[in-house]
């Protein structure tokens, strides 16, 4: 009895193993149909507009995502999907920075999409325009959005490949990085012109002067220093209309070229030239120009030449000799009693003897 008991274990144990297998067999066949057999229920999109930037729509990006899958992609089953595959396919746009494609558990396709920031727009004299992102990136041009972004004009190299433009480019670029983290040149600087030498000419947005800035090298960084310090400690006090031209290009000097005519402007620099730098001393030469009309050195000679004996000659008499005069100033009529160089000057001594 005993050793049956022991068969019927050993029976049932190997029956117990066997049901197992066939039920996790028949499991995971029937996932896996069943896997088959799940289609994505619906797509979303979503972009980042809250960049302030717009160049693509959720009506592009569904299309694109619809053609990247081979069809329309709801109604298709996931195991079709190569998410991976629509990702890169989606990052192949020149508007798109990076993509991200997933499904969740109620099987809606999700597409976020990063759109590229543009930080400034090129538009060189050969009529090519195109934007240059935040990570030195080409755009194209967009008919359904333009960004708000300074804009680099003039004399800009554009070749196919981005890599082989001119150093030129790459300044501009690093002129555009500056101002996106710079919000106080970045809300005054409209454009820049871009000159064959390769100097930048910058124009301000109230249009009051021209920013002569020379190359955006290693020194832009200590120009943008010069000139914030000419706008706080100089135009602040003698008026923002009062230079047509600042020049930068000097190491250590703002010129403020006046408006008036260029000998003017040829005398004012020659000053800047030899005066301290705006930096340490910012309102010694402006508070001194707008005292002139003219500019200081071309102005003075021929203003103060008239002023100099007209006002010279009566003020030292007057502090050299201040008795004399007042004795004899305000009594004409005594003149011929004191005709005698004598009698005035002992009595001049007796009085004031006296009175002491």
């Amino acid at each position: 009895m005993k050793k049956f008991w022991n068969i019927f274990k050993k029976v049932m144990l190997v029956l117990s193993v066997t049901a197992f297998v066939v039920l996790f067999v028949f499991t995971l066949t029937s996932a896996v149909q069943q896997k088959k057999s799940l289609v994505c229920s619906s797509i979303q999109v979503k972009i980042d507009y809250e960049s302030g930037v717009s160049f693509l729509t959720t009506d592009e990006i569904t299309a694109k995502v619809n053609s990247l899958a081979g069809g329309q992609i709801t109604g298709k089953p996931l195991s079709a999907l190569d998410f991976r595959a629509i990702e890169m396919g989606l990052q192949q746009d020149p508007f798109v920075q990076h993509a991200r494609v997933y499904i969740d558990h109620a099987r809606t396709v999700h597409a976020e999409i990063t759109q590229k920031q543009p930080i400034i727009r090129i538009i060189n004299n050969d009529g090519v325009g195109y934007y240059l992102s935040d990570m030195n990136e080409r755009i194209p041009l967009s008919g359904k959005f333009t960004a708000h972004v300074p804009v680099a004009i003039g004399e800009v190299e554009t070749r196919e490949d981005l890599y082989g433009d001119s150093i030129i480019l790459s300044e501009i670029y690093g002129l555009a990085k500056y101002l996106q983290h710079d919000s106080l040149m970045n809300a005054m600087i409209d454009h820049a012109y871009v000159r064959s030498t390769g100097d930048l000419e910058l124009y301000t947005k109230m249009g009051y002067h021209t920013i002569e800035f020379g190359r955006a090298d290693e020194s832009m960084q200590e120009k943008f220093d010069k000139l914030k310090t000419f706008y706080r400690d100089g135009l602040t006090k003698v008026g923002w209309e009062r230079y047509s031209v600042i020049n930068l290009k000097y190491k250590g000097q703002v010129i403020g070229v006046r408006k008036g005519g260029e000998l003017i402007a040829r005398a004012e620099i020659a000053e800047v030239k030899n005066t301290d730098t705006l930096a340490e001393k910012p309102a010694e030469p402006i508070e001194d120009q707008p005292a002139d009309v003219a500019a200081d050195k071309p102005a003075k000679p021929a203003a103060d030449k008239p002023r100099k004996p007209a006002a010279d000659k009566p003020a030292k008499p007057a502090a050299d000799k201040p008795a004399k005069p007042a004795a004899s100033e305000p009594a004409p009529d005594d003149k011929p009693k004191t005709d005698e160089p004598k009698r005035p000057k002992p009595k001049a001594k007796k009085t004031n003897h006296k009175r002491n």
